[in-house]
């Protein structure tokens, strides 16, 4: 009986996405558009970001919600996660929705952390009808338009996939349950590639961060080739509709005695009188510096990484050939404009083509 009702929830959920395709106030079901995160915890773009938006035609904002924590001193399962830097949306924003950004697609995205994720095994549907609860009244609070889609971002591993999938079978029960027209999606990383495919209508393919950030050797965490071709081979095969998510953003780490320490950005690394150039993208600080509350001593290795734009075309060449055949939108990470200044108009356009 219970397989009898599994198939049934499941089919349900296949009519809700069905019906969202075919609803006038939506766009159609997941069309091919030039998309971006929001990764920041207060939305409130301004004239120049609705600027960037309109020029390059942005169609999908997936637009963070909210990190699931993990509490360590909770007592009881119900308590062992929380909500963390929910994001704040101000009335200006709001009336957005029902003007400038009123035909754009918004879809919640919600990352876990693999501590929370842990938290909760066994208990992943309690955790899922907190999430789809929390993300349902915040859609409505903000009167967010277009939402057809949620996605649930979470670096599972091997260890934390089955509990993973579980979460995520438990997401479209409840949102078959609560009948919202919502279908449901994961971030792929590239490593996830060779193995089980989550139970999600879609994904989407992680190609940033592709290196180890915490390892000094690393020349660049953010893109690399090196990094990405190797994994690229199980691309083509993937059963599941992939589009694919590019770095826009750059990044300075700290080391101290070749351990990793922090982030940091904004540090003029060219001023001689803190810092030795060593090699690469490499500084060495020569006096003591305060960095919000991290202090860098004499000796620490601060390298600065960003996403160049000829490394993102080549991967970008690499996938495309490997999804010749396979429609897809390509979405910037993420939406920031001192850092999405850094290309230009013609730059930003390549990178969203649709090369297929």
């Amino acid at each position: 009986m219970k397989y009898l009702i599994s198939a049934c929830l499941l089919l349900f959920i296949h009519s809700c996405c069905d019906r969202a395709a075919s609803t006038e106030a939506l766009s159609p079901a997941h069309e091919e558009m030039n998309s971006v995160y929001y990764w920041k915890t207060v939305f409130s773009p301004d004239s120049i970001d609705l600027a960037f938006l309109a020029s390059h035609n942005i169609g999908r904002i997936y637009l963070r919600m909210f990190d699931v924590a993990q509490e360590p001193y909770a007592y009881h399962p119900e308590d062992a996660t929380y909500p963390n830097a929910s994001v704040q949306i101000d009335d200006a924003t709001v009336a957005l929705f029902a003007d400038t950004l009123a035909s754009t697609e918004f879809v919640p995205v919600v990352y876990i952390t693999l501590e929370a994720l842990k938290a909760m095994s066994d208990n992943e549907g309690m955790l899922a009808n907190n999430i789809v609860s929390r993300v349902s009244n915040m859609c409505s609070y903000y009167r967010i338009p277009n939402v057809a889609e949620l996605q649930i971002d979470c670096d599972w591993t091997s260890s934390t996939q089955q509990s993973y999938f579980r979460l995520c079978d438990s997401v479209k029960s409840v949102i078959a349950g609560k009948q919202l027209p919502w279908c449901l999606s994961s971030t792929i990383r590239l490593h996830q590639l060779s193995g089980q495919v989550p139970p999600v209508d879609r994904g989407v393919l992680m190609v940033y961060n592709t290196g180890s950030f915490n390892d000094p050797d690393t020349n660049n965490s953010i893109i690399d080739v090196r990094d990405v071709e190797p994994y690229l081979k199980h691309l083509a095969d993937y059963p599941i509709h992939l589009d694919v998510a590019y770095p826009t953003y750059n990044w300075q780490l700290l080391f101290r005695q070749r351990q990793f320490v922090g982030l940091l950005n904004g540090l003029d690394l060219t001023d001689t009188t803190r810092f030795s150039y060593r090699h690469t993208n490499r500084y060495i600080a020569t006096d003591e510096i305060q960095y919000n509350d991290i202090i860098i001593w004499p000796g620490d290795m601060i390298r600065s990484e960003v996403a160049d734009y000829t490394d993102i075309i080549r991967v970008k060449e690499m996938i495309d050939r490997r999804l010749a055949d396979k429609p897809h939108s390509n979405i910037l990470y993420h939406l920031d404009t001192s850092n999405l200044s850094n290309y230009t108009p013609d730059e930003i356009s390549n990178i969203l083509s649709a090369d297929h």
